[in-house]
Formats: structure tokens, sequence, C-alpha cells
């Protein structure tokens, strides 16, 4: 046995390589923030594995894609945790990659000589998120489609080159069966090749320049901290714990799938994945021939700052209490990021379903513009006594109170920008008819005017509204708005 082992650890190179390798010792003042890039590479070797056990189930064409997945979680033996298990370890992964970084930025651990091992990182955030980017489209349902149809609009406002780009992306002029192939290959063969390839590089400037504490004498501590194996059972123990939690999640959270790709569904609200929910949200800042600066130019500012990060500043102090300006940045942009996610989620609710209406029988002109309100989705934009739509736009309660007149709200919805050349809402040019009674219906919702009850949009969809002068309770599971006094009559 012996000589087995000595020629094993001759032919593997372990006295030359492995041995320095595995017992590289640390500076024994690491904390448990250093398992953080441990973390990140076990997080994909997770991923790889469901990735490649997942392959062998699925077909990656429109026809049976969708079809594929509900095989995978319904008909194939721990089918359900296996992709349960590699839905919640994409997100744990970006989230874990941006604190990675983020720690790495606040510690001052990009300073000289690893300016390279930063630039290497960032190009492992922006290859974790297009593996995200790549593999929510491959389920096929509502949300891959939509999210992915809005996401590859954004290449187009590249000047010149734009549509070229959008093209090669989807392999076409849409999301068709050839952008599921595209995106396929690209998620399970390209981006995996170039994260394990930068992966390599870092790890290999990790280990030539060592951490940021590395300079630093721990003679004086007594205690031997190596890599192996006191930080790889730390590392371990931490793994374990986002491993039981990514199982945990998959058991008892709910693994999202939608109706599948093309199913009509007019309130459907097109959103990405929780980490692009911050960039979804910027887009809602910008329209017309400003949707550029929230789509490129602020989202390719920032990318270029992250990699710029090393040579923004050249002063050595690494500490964050010398580096106020650097503190400042860095918290300003967590906080920006948080803010975007949080109000893009709370923007996302399901809108349209109800309306408040005056609640007392309507007019023939208000009747045909609650019937106009439905039918163009103005709850897109606009809430009713804060309720039924998004905050995109006005409440439209108030239109009353702020003196707008029927012939003012007609000129307005005709042409905003011509009353207010800062207003983003589009042209609406509809019949005169419709203009009256669409401008009638919302200044008929005064609240200080009398009480509103809930319709529902299927109600008024269906005509039955002017049949009914009383109370038209709101669905299940819907509570009006304390200003809606009389909703639960």
């Amino acid at each position: 046995m012996s000589q087995l082992t000595a020629f094993l650890a001759h032919r593997f190179g372990w006295e030359t390589y492995l041995r320095p390798f595995l017992y590289k010792k640390l500076p024994s003042g690491v904390g448990w923030s250093a398992t953080l890039g441990s973390l990140c590479a076990l997080t994909f070797a997770v991923e790889a594995v469901t990735g490649m056990v997942l392959a062998m189930y699925y077909t990656p064409s429109p026809d049976l894609a969708y079809r594929s997945i509900q095989y995978i979680m319904e008909d194939v033996q721990l089918g359900w945790l296996l992709r349960g298990i590699h839905h919640w370890g994409a997100g744990a992964m970006v989230f874990l990659v941006a604190c990675h970084l983020l720690h790495v930025f606040f510690t001052g651990s990009f300073k000289a000589p690893r300016e390279m091992t930063w630039v290497v990182g960032t190009m492992l955030l922006l290859l974790t998120l297009g593996m995200g980017f790549t593999g929510y489209l491959l389920p096929w349902d509502q949300k891959a489609y939509w999210a992915t149809v809005v996401s590859s609009n954004v290449p187009r406002d590249i000047p010149i080159i734009g549509d070229v780009v959008t093209r090669v992306l989807l392999g076409g002029d849409r999301v068709s069966g050839l952008t599921l192939s595209r995106f396929y290959a690209t998620h399970m063969l390209i981006l995996p090749t170039l994260m394990l390839t930068s992966a390599a590089v870092h790890i290999y400037l990790v280990r030539l320049h060592g951490m940021a504490a590395d300079s630093q004498s721990d003679s004086t501590s007594g205690r031997i901290y190596r890599f192996y194996p006191e930080h790889l059972a730390r590392a371990s123990t931490a793994f374990a714990l986002v491993l039981a939690a990514l199982a945990g999640l998959s058991a008892l959270g709910h693994v999202p799938l939608e109706k599948m790709a093309g199913t009509v569904d007019p309130a459907y609200l097109p959103r990405p994945e929780w980490y692009y929910m911050w960039l979804f949200q910027l887009l809602t800042y910008f329209s017309g021939r400003w949707e550029a600066v929230g789509s490129l130019a602020i989202p390719l500012a920032g990318v270029a700052m992250l990699f710029a990060v090393p040579w923004l500043g050249r002063w050595p102090l690494r500490r964050l209490a010398d580096r106020p300006l650097a503190a400042a940045c860095g918290v300003s942009g967590v906080v920006a990021v948080v803010y975007l996610t949080v109000t893009a989620f709370s923007g996302v609710q399901p809108y349209g379903q109800v309306v408040p209406i005056p609640d007392r029988a309507l007019t023939p002109v208000e009747l045909r513009g609650l019937e106009v309100y439905v039918e163009r989705e103005c709850a897109y934009c606009h809430n009713i006594s804060n309720q039924g739509g998004r905050r995109e736009g006005p409440d439209l309660a108030n239109m009353a109170a702020k003196k707008r007149t029927v012939d003012a709200m007609m000129e307005f919805i005709k042409n905003p920008q011509k009353v207010s050349s800062l207003s983003i809402m589009p042209k609406y040019d509809l019949p005169p008819e419709q203009l009256q009674g669409l401008a009638e219906f919302i200044l008929s919702l005064n609240p200080g005017q009398g009480r509103h009850r809930i319709a529902t949009a299927e109600d008024v969809r269906a005509g039955k509204i002017q049949q009914r002068t009383g109370a038209i309770s709101a669905p299940e599971g819907i509570k009006p708005h304390p200003i809606i006094k009389g909703g639960n009559r």
C-alpha cells in the first residue's frame, strides 16, 4: 500500500503542488466571511450537478420544454427536489457572489497587488447573472417568455448595432424556438465553460497574492490556520447550512411554474427573477427617447465603475473608516438596488381585477367610460382610491378634487404631451364619445361625493354593471381599501 501511495503521490505531484496548496497557511484572524468565496464555488458545483441531471429529462423545444418541466416535477423520482435545489441555488449563487464582491470592496481587499483578482471576480458576477438570464427562459412558461421579450429589447437601444445584437441574441426578430435552443446551449455549454475558466484564474490569483491580510504578521497569536483542514472545515459547515436551506426551500417553498408560454392573459405583468427586479424597475422611470438611459447608460456605467474600482483610489488605505467616500458610494449603491427591488415587487401585484365605482346607478355616459377604462387597461398605471391598479400614474379618485373638467380631461387623455411636456402617459386618440365617457367616469370617482363599491372587470366586460344598482361584493381574498366605505356590504 505504501508503494501505491508513493506512486500516486509522485504521479499527481503531491509534494510539489498539492501539499503546498492544501496546507497553505492563512491569516489567523480570518473570519467566517472568508468562506464566501468557497461557498460561491460549492454552490456552482451544486448547480452544475443538478443541471446535468435535469438536462437528461429536458427537451429544448417550444412544444416539449414546458412538458419536460412538468414531467420532472411530477414523474421523475425526486425530480421536484432536484429542480427546487437548482432553482433556489441559482438565486443563492447570485446572492453569495454579490456578497463576496461587497465584502472585498468594503474591506479594501482589492488594493494592489490584487487588482486583477477583483476584475476577474467582477467578470464572475456578470457570468453568474448571465447564467440566470439564460436559465429562466428554459421552463417556457409565461414568466420565462415575457421576461425574455422585455429584456431582449434592451439591446435595441444600442446605436447602430442594436438590431444586429438583438437578432444574434434571439436568433431572429422575436423570441422563438430558435431562441430557446440558443439560450439552452449558452446556459449549458458556453457560460459554464467561461465560468470554470474565470474561476480557475480567480483561484490562482488568490493563491498567488494571498488574502489581503496575508501581509500582516500573525506570529504572535500562536494559532495555526491553514486552508486544510481548518478553513475547509469551516467552509464545509457553512456549505452544509446553505445546502440544508436550499433543500428546505425546495420541500416547503413554491418552485414557480406558471402557465405555458402563449397562454392568453390580459392582466399578466411580465417580470424577471428577483435579482433583475431592480433593473426592471429602473426601466419604468424612463420612456420615449430617454429609455436608453435606464436600459443602457446607467447599467453600463455601473459595470464600468465596478471594473475600475481598483484604480479609482490609489491610496493603500484599506480600513472602511479611512475611505469615507468609497464607503458612501458602496452603501448608496446597495441602498439604491434594494430600494428599486422592493419597489418593483410592490408594483407587480395583480392589477385590473377589480374597479371601484360610485355606489349608485351609473349614467349611460359614465358606463361607457367604465367599459373604456377596463378595455384600455387603465389600471396598468392608475389606482382608484389606492385600489385595483398600479401606482405608475396619479390616483384617478383625486381628479375631481383637483378641479379638473370634462373638457380638460378629454384633451389630456387625447394628447398628454400637448398639455404637459413632462407627461409620460401615452396618447389615446379615442372617438369623442369614448373620451367623454372616460372623462365623466373618472370625475365621478370623487370619494367626497359618495361611497364606492367594488365591481369586477369580468362583470364590466360581460355588461352586468348596468343591471346592478346595489353593492357588488369584492371577490374572495380582495379587501376594499378603507376609503371605499361601501365595498363589503
